[in-house]
């Protein structure tokens, strides 16, 4: 019998992870029909030789909720060899949503994800009320991957209580109107509910989201709904270093996950070089996995960075030891920043570094890089120590000198969280933590965390650090299981064609550029991925070389 297409002699990476082997794949009607020797031939046939053959990746942790409605690509996350996004996370979204409560919603995402109200507002129709009908919207479009989606708290929050839920505790009413609402939305297939405790969570008034405002009750109350489901939370306790402090936040969401026979996964959980609290964090959840409950504090492979501008507002003026060097900056026209920049008492105050090494900020220039150089694109990639040992100077003349000569668009990346490499390793090994933070969608001109599935590949597989069925195993098989997307994340006969083909050789990461695309015109870090040679969705290809087709065989997802 002819197959649709027939993958041969790919170094078959499974997703359970198993041993990689030489084989075929063959793909029939959207689904996978044979893995191993496949003797029938196939109406496309592909020579896979010299490459890794791999389920679709998994991204678990995105921010896409707004950007699916004028993007349903997925864009650039679909160039990194994700062929699912879940979005939802953190409590944050646009389902469900009252009636004029589209307002707060989006200003929400501005402030808290970075996302622009400029864009969103153009871009999003709110053509719903319920997650239910915001489901078969997103399901309505062209889509480029497969969606999932969490209910989110703080919009299920202001569904029910309008603004209220910015300031009150809820009553039993407002309660039973939560419940039913997050109820129909499991009913139509989300994967689950997700909250947010953060301190940084500020709304539109930079006040708490709503969610913040809910007791302990309200929260396991909701959580108890999520029976057989997963439930995510943004932990209070992350920015604390305070191990004690944090397994006892874990240990009450533990207790809940427990009485409602759900599955919990927190975030963000980082390791900082020098600091114990990762490894004694990672002890404790071992020890509440052991104890029958499932709970993945979610992790990346990738340190977790931003991006250094001086261009206009952002976070330069809290490096330490550069506010008062550079008082109102932001203020001055640019050619008064690049005179200020010039200026050598400027520079010699930017060069006093007493601060603690152990800051996020802290100006460490062996690992600050250049990302975007428009008048010196080689040095891209590059540390700063590196560049200014060969050139001759100290890192903050060169830097400044960069700045002028790019007349201001310089992009520098610092590292600022998730800095141990030890610590990334461990945690992809440990079985019970959930790779993802990708935050897809969000912090649009400050990170570009979603990168995380070709760097792993990339650098950490291709380095030595960690097995290649393993690294696939913790994109593929391991999300697909917990959020309940049985019919995918494994390259099994019967389960959904979802597959990469990838080049060993070429994988690497795109660089970096600014990109104009959002609605309105609005600017964004767009960074791809490299190595791509196919990716299907659901027995489509999408991607051929590493650039999209314009094909759309995603889907909306149902949990189960």
């Amino acid at each position: 019998m002819a197959h649709d297409i027939v993958i041969r002699n790919g170094l078959i990476v499974d997703g359970s992870g198993a041993a990689p082997r030489i084989g075929d794949l063959a793909i029939a009607g959207g689904r996978i029909a044979a893995v191993g020797d496949v003797a029938d031939r196939g109406a496309r046939e592909i020579d896979a030789g010299g490459t890794w053959v791999t389920p679709g990746f998994i991204d678990p942790h995105t921010h896409l909720d707004a950007q699916l409605c004028w993007d349903p690509a997925a864009e650039p996350t679909n160039r990194h060899g994700v062929t699912t996004v879940i979005f939802g996370l953190c409590g944050f979204g646009i389902a469900p949503c009252p009636e004029a409560g589209d307002e707060y919603l989006l200003r929400s995402l501005e402030v808290v994800e970075e996302i622009p109200y400029e864009s969103t507002r153009r871009g999003v129709p709110f053509g719903w009320r319920s997650w239910r009908e915001y489901r078969d919207h997103i399901a309505s479009q062209p889509l480029g991957v497969n969606t999932a989606g969490f209910v989110p708290h703080s919009a299920l929050r202001y569904f029910a209580m309008g603004d209220r839920a910015r300031t009150e505790v809820a009553n039993d009413e407002d309660m039973a109107r939560m419940l039913d609402e997050l109820r129909d939305a499991l009913d139509a297939g989300a994967v689950g509910f997700a909250t947010s405790r953060g301190p940084n969570h500020v709304d539109g008034f930079r006040e708490p989201v709503p969610s913040r405002l809910a007791s302990g009750d309200e929260i396991a109350g909701l959580v108890k709904a999520c029976a057989g489901r997963i439930w995510q939370i943004n932990v209070e306790t992350k920015f604390g270093r305070d191990a004690t402090a944090l397994i006892e936040e874990v240990e009450q969401y533990a207790d809940w996950t427990r009485a409602a026979d759900a599955r919990l996964t927190w975030t963000p959980f980082y390791a900082e070089p020098g600091d114990t609290v990762w490894k004694e964090v990672l002890a404790h959840n071992q020890q509440l996995n052991e104890s029958g409950v499932s709970v993945s504090p979610q992790i990346t492979a990738v340190p977790i960075t931003l991006l250094l501008r001086f261009d206009e507002g952002g976070f330069l003026l809290a490096i330490p030891g550069w506010g008062e060097a550079l008082r109102g900056f932001f203020s001055l026209s640019d050619a008064e920043k690049k005179q200020r920049l010039a200026d050598p008492e400027v520079r010699t105050a930017m060069k006093v570094l007493d601060v603690d090494p152990k800051s996020p900020l802290h100006p460490d220039f062996d690992y600050w890089t250049f990302t975007v150089v428009p008048s010196r694109p080689e040095i891209g990639g590059q540390s700063l120590t590196d560049v200014a040992r060969a050139d001759g100077v100290h890192p903050i003349d060169l830097l400044c000198d960069q700045v002028i000569a790019d007349d201001l668009k310089t992009l520098i990346d610092i590292p600022i969280f998730n800095r141990s490499r030890e610590g990334a390793v461990r945690f992809l090994e440990d079985p019970y933590t959930l790779l993802g933070l990708g935050d897809s969608g969000a912090h649009v001109m400050s990170v570009t965390n979603y990168r995380y599935p070709t760097f792993l590949l990339a650098e950490v597989v291709r380095g030595g650090e960690l097995a290649l069925e393993l690294a696939v195993n913790r994109m593929t098989q391991v999300p697909a299981r917990m959020h309940g997307l049985t019919d995918r994340g494994a390259l099994e006969p019967g389960l959904a064609a979802d597959v990469c083909v990838i080049d060993p050789e070429r994988i690497a990461l795109g660089p970096v550029e600014v990109r104009y695309d959002l609605p309105g015109n609005s600017p964004r870090l767009f960074q791809p991925g490299v190595g791509f040679h196919a990716v299907f969705v659901n027995g489509v290809q999408t991607i051929a070389d590493d650039e999209p087709l314009g094909a759309a065989p995603g889907k909306m997802l149902r949990a189960v």
